[in-house]
This record gives C-alpha cells, structure tokens and sequence, in this order.
C-alpha cells in the first residue's frame, strides 16, 4: 500500500496549517489561530485545502 503524502500548508513561511492524507481527501489541521475555523474540515486535496486556508488568512488580516 502506498503512504500518502501530507503537507504543510504556510504563508510567506508562516505555518498555517498540516493537510493530512486520508483515504478519501486531505484533513486540515490548523497550526496558526486565524484559520483555526478551518480545523478538522475534509477536501478533495492539498491544493484545495490551500486555496482556502489562505483565503480565511487573508480574509482575517
């Protein structure tokens, strides 16, 4: 069985959040207070989990 990959999500080297490989998606979990809405929700993949997250960052600045 192959590992699924996991990821760091970040900006500008800011942690915001780890994008954990599960079996159908990635699970965010929040690193960094303005995006701790975020924790625990499911997507399709990372780059999805990324496009959010920094629009919830963003959106909280």
């Amino acid at each position: 069985m192959e590992r699924l990959k996991d990821y760091i999500i970040e900006i500008e080297e800011e942690p915001l959040g780890l994008a954990m490989a599960e079996e159908h998606g990635v699970v965010f979990h929040a690193v960094h207070p303005a995006v701790q809405q975020m924790h625990g929700q499911t997507f399709a993949d990372a780059l999805e989990a990324r496009r959010v997250a920094l629009n919830v960052f963003r959106a909280a600045a």
